[in-house]
């Protein structure tokens, strides 16, 4: 009966010892800027830098009027090593050093240095002169990169598709 006794009492120790409070869960200690608002802090925004690869693309009411502004280019679809048909897809834009592009009909564009946003206004201002309403410009980087060190399993620079990524949903330098 001793024994039980002694049993039980190590057992319920055992298990209010290893319940933890949530705050005390080491993940996503010193948190506490997720719980705020918007308008306290502001969302970053990328600026365009050199080496960046963008897709651009313009879209009015007018299908036929926006046609020369957004150049496709073929990417072949292969099965089993034979290339079957190409799909087009859009040009994508590699700033240079000096942050310029060349945009089709508008020429050369300095766009280095500035964010999405500005860049898309900029491209608009330039579009007055051969499209008759406002267009809608859509500026994205195709090659976004973020940067991983510390102690994980694959420190380095990773490519991602999104530009918007937090920790939690992305993770190329962890083990699988």
């Amino acid at each position: 009966m001793r024994r039980l006794k002694c049993t039980l009492l190590v057992l319920a120790t055992l298990l209010l010892c290893s319940c933890n409070a949530y705050k005390e869960v080491p993940y996503l200690q010193g948190s506490e800027y997720l719980d705020r608002t918007p308008e306290r802090t502001p969302l970053y925004d990328a600026h365009i830098m050199p080496k960046d690869l963008l897709t651009i693309t313009v879209n009015t009411s007018d299908p036929d009027a926006a046609i020369p502004f957004n150049l496709t280019v073929a990417t072949p679809i292969t099965a089993n090593s034979k290339s079957l048909t190409s799909q087009p897809a859009l040009q994508q834009y590699l700033v240079d050093n000096n942050g310029d592009i060349d945009f089709p009909v508008l020429g050369t564009l300095h766009i280095g240095g500035l964010t999405k946003s500005q860049a898309e206004s900029m491209i608009k201002e330039k579009l007055k002169a051969y499209i008759k309403e406002t267009p809608i410009v859509n500026v994205r980087m195709a090659n976004y990169k973020i940067s991983v060190m510390g102690e994980v399993t694959s420190p380095g620079t990773f490519t991602i598709t999104n530009e918007k990524v937090n920790i939690m949903e992305h993770w190329p330098w962890r083990e699988t």
